[in-house]
């Protein structure tokens, strides 16, 4: 097992990482809180379906154990969601030193986040993330927030979790469509910190037998689980600079801006996340272009590694105008000013402001089928 150690303004953690390492989870619990007496599990009915009998078996026995079981899909991440964990809380009468485990992707980390940061001024939160996404990204750093009114993350705050357990073996059970989901932020570590990330992932394509399952091999690769310790490793050293999203962090939102403004105008149907963000770095690639920092060349290297890892290149059955709308609620943005993270080369991330909406649209809609 290997261990990050994360330094932050307002907690310090450790992200534990290995593979089949949850067997260990309540001895994990005991040495980090020691003064816990309630443990509520929260996750969804698609995780507990597979996994809950693991989990059950592991906590067996365990007095003041209990779970929550929420719907799945990113539409559920909303204020109702929230106010039924609440309620759950409530009934089993949890305080600030229980703990509160979220065990599922991002949308149970963001959602079972925010909840340990507000119900009674804030408990023990533990991420125990199942998803590439969630593995590389969303758990870590402390980021948590419900979607309102249609509108992503546009309620949350800042928690950083007291522990965060990320064990591989979770991945080896992933639907296609969450490997796709997943291999979106992967990219887009490799694109702006890191490319040998994207040699990697092209070295064990190269490895595969088919290409039908090419990502199921990828996946269970040990070269991959290093791949998701290095975009870890990235992301935590990132909320170390900067907790609070003022400067480098803004870096890890490349393609997230056009990207939240696609999963808003689709109502959170036609695309996930990763799916998103992966057209939206094409858009953002594309904008770059079209103010001279990149050339065509390495827009059609990008699409090449895309079509490899089954990532969409074409914005589909999304009308165009309610993604120019969408793009207004860009939290990143400062009053009417927009704001997007673009690149000057491979690894040269740069921010720039107040770039002319008609460099924005036509990007965009070079992309629209």
């Amino acid at each position: 097992m290997k261990f990050i150690k994360v330094n932050t303004a307002s907690r310090k953690y450790k992200i534990l990482f290995g593979e089949n390492i949850i067997g260990n989870i309540l001895s994990y619990l005991k040495k980090e809180f020691y003064n816990s007496n309630k443990k509520i599990l929260v996750s969804n009915e698609k995780v507990y379906a597979i996994y809950g009998k693991k989990i059950d078996d592991i906590f067996s026995g365990e007095r003041g154990f209990s779970r929550i079981i929420l719907k799945d899909g990113e539409k559920n991440k909303n204020i109702d969601v929230l106010k039924s964990i609440y309620s759950g809380l409530i009934s089993l009468n949890a305080h600030r030193n229980d703990i509160l485990i979220s065990f599922g992707g991002g949308v149970i980390g963001d959602t079972a986040g925010f909840a340990a940061a507000t119900f009674n001024r804030g408990m023990n939160f533990v991420q125990c993330p199942t998803t590439i996404i969630a593995q590389t990204d969303s758990s870590i750093g402390g980021k948590v927030a419900i979607n309102f009114e249609n509108i992503k993350n546009v309620i949350g705050c800042f928690y950083q979790p007291h522990l965060i357990i990320i064990d591989t073996f979770f991945l080896r059970t992933l639907d296609e469509k969450e490997i796709i989901n997943g291999m979106g932020e992967v990219v887009k570590y490799g694109l702006v910190f890191d490319y040998q990330i994207i040699e990697d992932l092209l070295m064990l394509s190269g490895k595969c037998r088919t290409d039908e399952e090419r990502l199921f091999e990828i996946i269970k690769n040990e070269g991959f689980n290093n791949i998701i310790y290095k975009c870890a490793k990235i992301k935590s050293e990132i909320v170390e600079k900067d907790e609070f999203d003022l400067k480098e962090r803004q870096l890890l939102n490349f393609g997230h801006t056009i990207g939240h403004a696609l999963e808003k105008a689709s109502g959170f149907e036609i695309l996930n996340h990763g799916q998103a963000v992966a057209l939206g770095m094409l858009c953002a690639v594309e904008i770059s272009i079209n103010l001279g920092l990149l050339d065509n060349d390495f827009k059609n290297e990008l699409i090449k590694l895309y079509e490899i890892l089954k990532l969409p290149v074409y914005i589909r059955n999304i009308d165009q105008e309610k993604i120019f709308e969408s793009l207004k609620f860009d939290k990143k943005f400062y009053s009417n000013i927009n704001k997007y993270i673009l690149l000057e080369n491979m690894n040269k991330p740069v921010i720039l402001t107040g770039i002319d909406e008609k460099i924005i649209k036509k990007s965009i809609i070079n992309y629209l089928k």
